[in-house]
């Protein structure tokens, strides 16, 4: 055979890739075993001379990684340009936990998690009063993580934002100053419910809740779900003795029986 031919599968090449498959074939027709770096280069770029340096390299890492070609290959230490195109395989492990490591009681947050933080403006005070709370939860956990400092950043904006409400994120009962948000109203208002129509079930609310004794962190989305329901109900309730129905509620008719059984317009279209 010529030496300038050479062959390899088709299974090669759709397993492999074109390029890779090429190098694979011409790797087989060169004695690699007792070669440097630049041996195998310029041996291969001789063969393929189509294909760039590195692309070449890149391929030939691949092949022994994937156990195609038995070799090691060696380096030239005399050869400066032989250090340049030094490279070290190093397969993938099946252990997935490297990285990973439970939480221990001299565990302490970094540096970079202080900066984030200060750039939310948290002070270090805050910071360091929470720290106990957070190791003390995840060492009850007994987790095994690789990312405690996100983590403890995640929990510290969460009890920055708990600190700064006005019951510093603690359960609250209802009292007979309490109003509403804003943002209560604006909800209210995609439900076509406006603000006046609201502030009627407000005094009823209190009581209602007042009575209970019930201790909330927020009193917002109870308000919100409370008044959906009176105007909800409200709509079907009996006004003047005549029901205000905007619809007509399933299983009720918009006419009565007499004109009913006289209504023959179901038949106009039937062809006979």
């Amino acid at each position: 055979m010529d030496k300038d031919l050479f062959t390899f599968s088709i299974q090669e090449a759709e397993t492999l890739g074109i390029e890779c498959a090429i190098v694979l074939a011409a790797s087989k027709d060169q004695k690699i075993a007792s070669s440097t770096n630049d041996e195998i280069l310029v041996l291969l770029k001789e063969k393929i001379p189509f294909l760039e340096e590195q692309e070449i390299l890149d391929h030939l890492k691949r092949l022994i990684s994937l156990k195609l070609i038995s070799t090691e290959i060696k380096s030239n230490k005399t050869s400066p340009s032989s250090k340049r195109n030094l490279y070290k395989l190093k397969l993938p492990s099946d252990n997935q936990n490297i990285g990973k490591r439970k939480l221990n009681v001299k565990w302490a947050p970094s540096i970079q998690a202080y900066e984030v933080l200060g750039m939310g403006g948290i002070n270090k005070e805050f910071i360091e009063s929470k720290v106990s709370e957070f190791k003390l939860y995840w060492l009850e956990k007994n987790q095994i993580r690789d990312n405690w400092n996100v983590l403890f950043v995640e929990f510290i904006r969460r009890e920055w934002v708990k600190e700064r409400s006005e019951n510093k994120g603690l359960p609250v009962c209802i009292d007979e100053g309490w109003s509403p948000s804003s943002d209560a109203f604006d909800i209210l208002g995609l439900a076509n419910v406006s603000k006046n129509d609201a502030l009627k079930h407000l005094k009823e609310f209190i009581l209602y809740w007042k009575e209970n004794g019930a201790a909330l962190r927020s009193w917002n989305s109870k308000f919100v779900d409370f008044v959906k329901r009176k105007e909800f109900i409200g709509a079907y309730e009996e006004r003047d003795g005549k029901k205000n129905n905007r619809h007509n509620e399933p299983g009720e008719f918009s006419k009565q029986f007499k004109e009913r059984t006289k209504d023959d317009s179901w038949a106009e279209n039937l062809e006979l």
